[in-house]
């Protein structure tokens, strides 16, 4: 059994650095990667056949060597992270810090990450930063390339509201744009607590998540459409929300994102700066409102027979955490945070 990478080596992801020099410099990893057991590609995933259902979602994946990395430690389902239609700056450091939740929607910064790697708990607020698309044509087919047999990538996208062009128009494009560089299938992230409100938080109006869904799912066909959402609170909304997604023709919804939280430091200071009061917290802390969202939306999807494939993340960090997604009703179960501080864990899920 391969153990634990954390705490013995630092993630992958060097959080002391920006996006740019992680995406540039990374990943961080230096470690002989052990054999993984044979296993054929019988699983149905949107068409496509894969050896598992053991993921990593939009966030950690920065380019082609990443991408590369991940498959090769035993991810089968991977994803490109979120992409914007032309060259778009990150927010500056930090971009990660070690937080500890003290309420639904509040967190503190922590110095030192907790004892053991299940309570990890992080914040991260990066602002969907994005290379330009000459960078991003060669880069997607470079990382479609690396993955072996078996194994997919998703590419995520996202608009941006600029002059001349609708928000909605924007995210039509980029869909289009993945669609030409290669994706097989393009997730459209509609949750992210680290931008714009109006961008962050797509998912919260049911029209909108069918009027959005429904032009980029026409425009991609037949690429099948994911949709990233992060947490519904009450079952009602959560409802309505599949149902839309359903009907504008997404095959697959994932969830959930990051939780938004006020996050301070330890003299009740914003940790990130005045300007980014709220970000997005993920990792162990995160674990039970994600299998909530799983149960909640599986019991709906199953009931109303809706023809929606789920994807579970938020707080996996050890191997048996996949098998609780799997069994709260997840289809595919990923990994963001456990993935960049352990490296090893879909292996010692696949090498139990």
């Amino acid at each position: 059994m391969i153990a634990e990478w954390y705490p013995e080596h630092p993630p992958i992801y060097d959080i002391s650095k920006t996006y740019l020099e992680n995406l540039e410099q990374g990943p961080f990893f230096y470690a002989q990667i052990p054999a993984r057991p044979a296993a054929d590609a019988k699983i149905d995933f949107l068409g496509h056949k894969v050896r598992s259902a053991v993921g990593v979602p939009a966030g950690p994946l920065l380019g082609r060597r990443w991408i590369a990395l991940a498959a090769k430690l035993g991810f089968d389902i991977v994803t490109y992270k979120t992409i914007r239609s032309s060259l778009h700056p990150g927010h500056g450091l930090p971009n990660m810090i070690y937080v500890e939740p003290s309420g639904a929607h509040t967190a503190h910064q922590i110095a030192t990450p907790p004892p053991r790697l299940q309570d990890l708990t992080v914040t991260n607020s990066f602002g969907m930063p994005s290379r330009s698309p000459d960078f991003l044509i060669a880069d997607i087919d470079a990382a479609n390339r690396s993955l072996g047999p078996g194994q997919l990538m998703i590419v995520s996208v996202v608009g941006t509201p600029r002059p001349g062009l609708s928000f909605l128009g924007d995210f039509v494009q980029t869909a289009l744009f993945a669609k030409e560089a290669g994706a097989q299938v393009i997730e459209a992230n509609f949750s992210c607590p680290n931008v714009h409100k109006t961008e962050g938080i797509l998912y919260m109006d049911p029209t909108t998540v069918r009027e959005f869904a429904g032009a980029i799912a026409k425009a991609i066909a037949p690429i099948p459409l994911i949709l990233k959402i992060g947490e519904v609170g009450e079952n009602g909304l959560m409802k309505q929300i599949l149902h839309a997604a359903a009907h504008a023709g997404a095959k697959a919804i994932c969830g959930l994102n990051s939780v938004s939280m006020k996050v301070i430091d330890k003299s009740g200071h914003p940790a990130l700066g005045n300007d980014r009061e709220q970000s997005g917290v993920s990792g162990g802390g995160i674990r039970t409102r994600a299998l909530h969202f799983i149960r909640e939306a599986s019991k709906i999807i199953a009931t109303d027979k809706l023809d929606l494939t789920l994807m579970g993340c938020g707080g996996i960090m050890r191997p048996s955490h996949f098998d609780d997604f799997f069994h709260a009703g997840a289809d595919v179960a990923m990994t963001a945070t456990g993935m960049m501080w352990d490296p090893f864990l879909a292996l010692r899920y696949h090498l139990r």
